[in-house]
């Protein structure tokens, strides 16, 4: 690969300007971190709560059908209950 002197200085010259602003960048980077640390909470937060809510749809739907189940339970029982009387009378 052939040396470019241009691309050298300019590379150059930006990591020396970048090394001599770091302390004024500093509070900058830092504001701009914080921002993304809070906006990642406030998103952790929202798929928190919409897991929350299918968690309860979900146990909801479990609780619907235990008692579909047991419903059926009864009244396959109570057939055959019935079934039993009449061919004992």
């Amino acid at each position: 690969m052939k040396f470019h002197p241009p691309s050298f200085v300019i590379g150059f010259a930006g990591a020396a300007a970048v090394m001599a602003s770091a302390k004024r960048l500093r509070p900058v980077v830092v504001e701009i971190a914080s921002l993304g640390l809070h906006f990642a909470r406030l998103g952790r937060a929202v798929v928190e709560r919409q897991r929350e809510s299918a968690e309860d749809l979900w146990a909801e739907v479990e609780e619907k059908a235990r008692l579909r189940g047991r419903g059926k339970r009864r009244d396959t029982g109570r057939r055959q209950g019935e079934a039993a009387s009449q061919t004992t009378h």
